[in-house]
């Protein structure tokens, strides 16, 4: 049986700003979107390894058959950091498991770090001091001491102590602990911005925190701070957003567009499902690139797989993860593909860019969940070399 994908309607009437329950026994308030979701299967979780499929609530969205995302009621009184308002660019961060994301304002000088349960509530769970590049704006190139905005995932962690043995007292300066940036991403790489080494990062001493903008272009905390953060990391999955100011939205307005993205990626993967390659082209962007393949290249690869894997294609997708910057989307989800004589489960990933009305998939990646290690660590294999 498949899992349907609820879409939400009469939002104004509850009184909550941001809320995702995993139920199996729900009513469901719109109309189901068939196969959004994927669907109950327990051989999945049990045959890949990514740690993921170990939490309890990713496998209760699979056993039920079922992931609906219903607003409720929420008693903010009760809860002293909950937020009324919601990170613009947070527009969902499923709801497979507590997940925390970080926020750098650079002009407010400094690093929020919220949360969103399971039950949907966003909370700002603590709040730091943080010091950014000693120019304003953008980082567009290596050298200009600016800090890069937009959006990224922690990728790394560096001790103080390393370093200090690689670079002497140089090293200094990055404190006890840094926690490596993925800058540059594929919209920077798109913008041709240069540059890298890009961390979150401790200080040499806590009299420089008085200076602001005194970076070369990374984001420096006290050395008390950058530890405590320790706690909420996962490598390769906090995402944290940086931009001059974030802004504050309703609920109603994030769920408007977590919505269009919703049917975009429905239709998209029932247009693969179908090889229906005419609409499934549409989707993508005249610069499209990915796998070293253009648009057509892309496509000619996905017809030339459909002719080889006769019969049936299944393409499944979990409720997706939708980051948004500027005109940028990167929206991650859990997918599982099956033909004949392949099956294979995994996360992909989708960057699009807004043209026009409509945003475009410039570029996607694929990783498969069954390699053991952390899902994006492939984006830095130096990492992987430099890691013990």
């Amino acid at each position: 049986m498949n899992s349907n994908f609820f879409k939400l309607n009469d939002i104004k009437k509850l009184n909550i700003f941001f809320a995702i329950l995993l139920i199996s026994n729900q009513v469901s308030l719109g109309k189901p979107k068939e196969n959004l979701l994927l669907q109950k299967n327990e051989h999945i979780i049990s045959q890949n390894s990514s740690d993921v499929h170990k939490s309890p609530l990713f496998q209760k969205t699979f056993n039920s058959g079922l992931a609906i995302t219903v607003p409720k009621a929420i008693d903010t009184q009760s809860q002293s950091n909950s937020i009324q308002n919601i990170p613009s660019a947070f527009i969902s961060l499923t709801s497979y498991e507590p997940t925390y994301a970080m926020v750098v304002e650079k002009n407010l000088h400094r690093l929020s770090v919220f949360k969103v349960t399971p039950s949907g509530t966003y909370s700002l769970v603590k709040r730091y001091h943080a010091l950014t590049g000693k120019e304003p704006g953008d980082k567009k190139f290596r050298g200009d001491n600016r800090t890069p905005e937009g959006i990224y995932f922690i990728v790394g962690r560096k001790e103080g102590s390393t370093l200090m043995q690689l670079w002497g007292n140089a090293a200094r300066k990055y404190g006890p602990r840094a926690f490596v940036l993925d800058y540059p991403n594929i919209f920077d790489k798109r913008q041709r911005k240069t540059g890298s080494g890009i961390w979150i990062h401790g200080v040499d001493s806590n009299e420089r925190m008085q200076r602001p903008f005194d970076t070369e272009g990374c984001v420096a905390l006290r050395n008390e701070d950058v530890l405590d953060i320790t706690k909420y990391v996962t490598e390769f999955k906090t995402p944290v957003v940086i931009v001059s100011e974030m802004q504050m939205v309703s609920y109603e307005s994030v769920q408007q567009e977590k919505e269009k993205v919703i049917d975009m990626v429905e239709s998209w993967r029932q247009s693969w499902e179908k090889s229906e390659f005419k609409v499934y082209l549409s989707y993508y962007s005249e610069h499209f690139r990915s796998l070293g393949k253009s648009k057509n290249g892309w496509l000619n690869m996905k017809m030339n797989l459909s002719k080889i894997r006769q019969g049936d294609i299944k393409v499944q997708v979990s409720e997706p993860k939708i980051l948004s910057f500027q005109n940028q989307l990167l929206v991650e989800f859990f997918q599982k593909y099956t033909s004949p004589d392949k099956v294979d489960f995994g996360r992909k990933f989708l960057y699009l860019r807004k043209e026009g009305d409509e945003y475009k998939i410039i570029a996607e990646k694929w990783y498969g969940a069954s390699k053991a290690v952390s899902d994006l660590i492939v984006l830095n294999d130096s990492l992987k070399k430099n890691r013990n």
